[in-house]
């Protein structure tokens, strides 16, 4: 798996969560990446997986200062803030998303994430600029390096599925 340093890099949910939660594997990582200052992007609908699980996360595992979290989520995609949101339109993404799920097999919010990636960041590129995906989930690494992603160096690459 090509693993190097892109300037312009989609972030899922999967890592924003892992920055904000300290008991996740990996949090000191993911905190780092976010606060490196490249430049982030990542779909507006992510606001909303992050906060549904630091919510969950408050209810269930007792976390003390899910509102602070949640204020910081705001904070950092704020215009000020590291993470750029972006919209891509309903109809284009979900089209993407829907042949996404069909070659890779992926769930619907990990090829949400990855159809948004394809119609809105590849825009936002330079000619010629490498575009990076920052994710944990291995099928959505994978498929996203077959898309021409460059993964982006948070973990060591997922082995392979077993056959």
């Amino acid at each position: 798996m090509r693993v190097v340093d892109a300037v312009l890099t989609y972030v899922d949910s999967s890592v924003l969560t892992r920055s904000y939660l300290a008991a996740e594997p990996d949090h000191a990582v993911a905190r780092s990446f976010v606060e490196n200052g490249k430049l982030l992007v990542t779909a507006s609908f992510t606001v909303i997986e992050v906060t549904s699980t630091l919510v969950r996360a408050s209810r269930y595992k007792k976390l003390p200062d899910a509102d602070v979290l949640i204020e910081k989520v705001h904070q950092e995609v704020s215009a000020d803030g590291p993470i750029e949101l972006v919209r891509a339109d309903p109809a284009l993404a979900e089209s993407a998303a829907l042949t996404i799920v069909r070659h890779y097999a992926l769930h619907p919010l990990e090829a949400m994430h990855l159809a948004v990636a394809d119609v809105v960041v590849r825009s936002l590129a330079e000619p010629g600029e490498q575009i990076g995906f920052a994710t944990y989930r291995g099928a959505q690494r994978r498929a996203a390096q077959a898309l021409g992603y460059v993964i982006s160096p948070l973990v060591p690459p997922p082995p392979p599925p077993k056959e």
